[in-house]
């Protein structure tokens, strides 16, 4: 038997479920546990962030402005100096801008001027230490909250802001601000602070401190002008162009009469002065009156100074990462020495031709943009348009992006082609028509409407076809043209739109490129394949003589082998001499020329880029502000206008020549293969080909003349290296080519690939309107095989 009594286990009680309670333990605790974490994560995360903040701010303790307060009444001009022709810098011109700023020391301006400006914009100015940090912390918090800001900066700060240009609204400018009034007013007293604000800040008008606006709106002296005017003007700082009298008067006469309030609230003016100001400026008339000695210069400058000035300003902002307007007082005030690489001798003929009514008629609405290069960077002359009755207007050399036409296919296919191997001198390309060029249509068209079926790369390029352009596009890849033009030629106006095989084959750009782009790109088909960045100064010092800006030791960017680059010379120089050749006008007796014409499909757009043993050069032409289509005779301004320019430099100068890769050899070619050509090829022309990648033989079935049989593959001589000929003689009788454009119509009739090198439509021959194009004999009875030249 159990002797256990289990009845004190028993529970003779109402049975209770605890499984509830136990629940919401456990989701307590979890919950405890969870907000635990999330607060250890925000201690933890707040110690970073307050250690980073920390650090950043300690990063910024010793941050001051880089800027003598005394220099700026100094105010020094800056020279630019040109090198004569002993190679010695000699001034040229000096800089000074139209703004209107005449300095005023601190006893010269009147204490209600002193007031009134402190009274609206920093009234605590006297008592904190270059910082409100009242306001301060408002605009910070304003900044976080919706990104903008509002008036936390005292008058220390916003002399940084104007002496500095720095004028970004983030928090790392405002720290930096913020360091920058602290150590300044470590440095200056007040007065000074307050005086170089008075001189400096802006007050509408394009005027530039107390004096220049007294003179200007009252047509006195500051220290002669009353309190309601001293309130006038200091009303003007908060926002210039709402507040200008001479534009917005009853503006500015609300915006002074507040100026005058917190004058009078701060004890600066008594109750008498306040009324008698403020019936004042009921009635105030201004009388924009203009200093006759302010600084103002009506001198025109020449485009190329002009150039040259936007040049050291985008130079300048990168150097010291400031704003555009701190860049251009630093020209115009700082006393720099500028020394500019301008060839006097091509700007003055650049100007005279185009400026002479016999090359552009006067009643002609057609405008061009001009520009002058040597291969090593440099830029000899700028045309930024006909006319130039005011400085800085739009410059159409360097700031307008016009459709480049077919002046991009040397540069977006045949070069980047030639190197990648894909192409040659005489390769067999065809000149049919895509599938879906432009959306279901074939394409592109060529200037006259025709395919003429296979024909070589020399051909192609001489006569400008478009197709062939395409398909090579096609071949490469565009992405192949488009990174080439980005990466190693700097273009900088293409868009992504712009990777495709319309505007990198025949020049249908989103936007356009500019002469400056398009003239330097060229540069690599004289020099040995190698890029600089055009450049218009040499040198910049500082006042006291320190080199600050430095083009000397440009960088240079091998874009494409120096092989490939004699080989595009000559297929440009073909251009020129073809007897089809779209450049012949721009031939110069004497001097080998090589370069591409360019003219857009609806013929607004009409391009010649080129270069001569001396110089390269660059024009476009068309109409300006709306764009019309020119006529035929309208398009050929342009290389008229090149030929000209170049033929007057090129007077009395010294013979020189073009230098070749010595690894590129001559060749004679089969004009129906491509290939190398044999005995019995009826139809040849001279190539030049990279040593190492000469194209094999010809091996087609000719009919022999005269014995109606064939041969094929027949051996010739072996290629040697050979010494380049001089390009100023041409193969063939030149007579006039028809208009070349990069036209889009529909059109899909392909001729029968003709047997041999197919023939240009005819046109009626023009006269040719240059006297001095000499056409010499040429190498059509040279035999076949390899052909020494020169």
């Amino acid at each position: 038997m159990r002797k256990t009594d289990i009845s004190k286990f028993s529970n003779t009680g109402p049975v209770q479920d605890n499984s509830a309670s136990d629940t919401a333990r456990s989701i307590g605790k979890i919950l405890a546990k969870a907000l635990l974490t999330l607060l250890a994560i925000l201690i933890i995360t707040g110690m970073i962030v307050g250690a980073f903040l920390v650090s950043f701010v300690w990063s910024m303790k010793d941050e001051t402005m880089s800027y003598d307060l005394n220099k700026l009444k100094l105010n020094y001009t800056s020279f630019i100096y040109v090198y004569d022709e002993n190679g010695n810098p000699v001034e040229y011109q000096s800089l000074y801008s139209n703004e209107n700023r005449i300095w005023v020391d601190y006893d010269q301006i009147p204490q209600a001027m002193k007031d009134a400006i402190v009274a609206i914009e920093d009234k605590r100015f006297w008592e904190h230490n270059g910082v409100d940090w009242r306001r301060t912390f408002g605009a910070v918090t304003q900044l976080f909250s919706n990104g903008s800001s509002y008036g936390g900066s005292t008058i220390t700060q916003q002399l940084i802001k104007n002496v500095t240009g720095d004028k970004d609204v983030s928090l790392t400018r405002k720290v930096k601000e913020i360091f920058r009034a602290l150590n300044l007013n470590k440095a200056y007293s007040r007065e000074q602070i307050l005086e170089a604000y008075l001189n400096v800040v802006n007050f509408g008008s394009g005027t530039n401190g107390v004096q220049a606006a007294a003179n200007l709106y009252f047509g006195k002296d500051i220290q002669d002008c009353d309190i309601a005017e001293c309130a006038a003007i200091a009303g003007i700082t908060q926002n210039p162009s709402r507040y200008t009298p001479l534009v917005h008067p009853e503006n500015n006469m609300k915006r002074q009469q507040t100026v005058l309030s917190e004058m009078y609230d701060q004890g600066k003016i008594t109750k008498a002065e306040y009324d008698q100001a403020m019936e004042e400026s009921r009635h105030m008339t201004f009388v924009g009156k203009k200093q006759e000695n302010g600084g103002g210069s009506t001198e025109i400058w020449n485009w190329y100074v002009e150039t040259m000035f936007e040049d050291v300003k985008e130079d300048l902002m990168e150097l010291y990462s400031c704003t555009s307007a701190k860049a251009e007082d630093m020209i115009y005030h700082d006393g720099l020495k500028i020394y500019c690489a301008m060839d006097q001798e091509m700007q003055s003929l650049a100007e005279s031709v185009v400026n002479n009514a016999d090359n552009l008629p006067a009643n002609q609405k057609i405008d061009l943009g001009y520009i002058a290069m040597d291969y090593d960077g440099r830029v000899l002359a700028v045309v930024g348009a006909r006319e130039k009755t005011r400085n800085r207007p739009l410059n159409l050399a360097t700031d307008a992006q016009r459709q480049p036409g077919s002046t991009i296919k040397p540069i977006g296919v045949y070069a980047p082609a030639i190197e990648l191997g894909t192409i040659n001198y005489s390769t067999i390309v065809e000149d049919a028509p895509m599938e879906n060029w432009n959306g279901n249509k074939p394409g592109p068209n060529n200037f006259d409407n025709r395919y003429l079926g296979n024909m070589t790369v020399e051909f192609a390029l001489e006569n400008s076809r478009n197709a062939p352009a395409a398909r090579i596009c096609k071949e490469i890849t565009p992405e192949v043209g488009y990174t080439f033009l980005k990466d190693k030629l700097n273009f900088t106006s293409l868009q992504p739109a712009d990777n495709n095989i319309a505007p990198i084959a025949v020049g249908g750009m989103s936007e356009g490129v500019t002469v400056r782009e398009m003239t330097a790109a060229f540069q690599i088909f004289a020099n040995g394949g190698v890029f600089t960045e055009p450049y218009t100064y040499y040198y910049v010092e500082d006042h006291d003589g320190n080199v600050i800006l430095d083009n000397r030791n440009q960088e240079k960017v091998q874009a494409i082998s120096s092989t490939t680059a004699s080989v595009m010379h000559h297929l440009l120089n073909r251009v020129i001499t073809g007897s089809e050749g779209s450049g012949r006008r721009a031939a110069i007796s004497g001097w080998e020329v090589f370069g591409k014409t360019g003219t857009t499909n609806d013929q607004k757009d009409s391009w010649f880029i080129g270069g001569t043993p001396y110089a390269l050069a660059g024009i476009w032409t068309g109409y300006r502000d709306t764009p019309t289509a020119m006529s035929n005779a309208e398009t050929k301004y342009a290389i008229s206008i090149w030929q000209k320019i170049m033929a007057q430099y090129l007077e009395n100068k010294e013979p020189l020549k073009f230098t070749y890769d010595e690894n590129v050899i001559s060749a004679t070619f089969c004009q129906q293969s491509g290939k190398l050509a044999n005995a019995t090829c009826p139809k040849t022309g001279t190539g030049w080909y990279k040593k190492d990648e000469l194209p094999d033989r010809c091996d087609l079935a000719h009919e022999t003349e005269g014995e109606g049989t064939s041969s094929a593959g027949e051996e010739g001589p072996t290629p040697e290296v050979e010494t380049p000929s001089d390009p100023t003689t041409s193969s063939q009788q030149a007579s006039e080519h028809p208009m070349e454009s990069n036209a889009s119509s529909e059109n899909t009739s392909v001729p029968e690939a003709p047997p041999s090198q197919p023939e240009v439509p005819s046109q009626e021959p023009e006269e040719n309107p240059d006297d001095n194009i000499v056409v010499v004999p040429g190498e059509q009875d040279l035999p076949p095989g390899i052909v020494p030249v020169g």
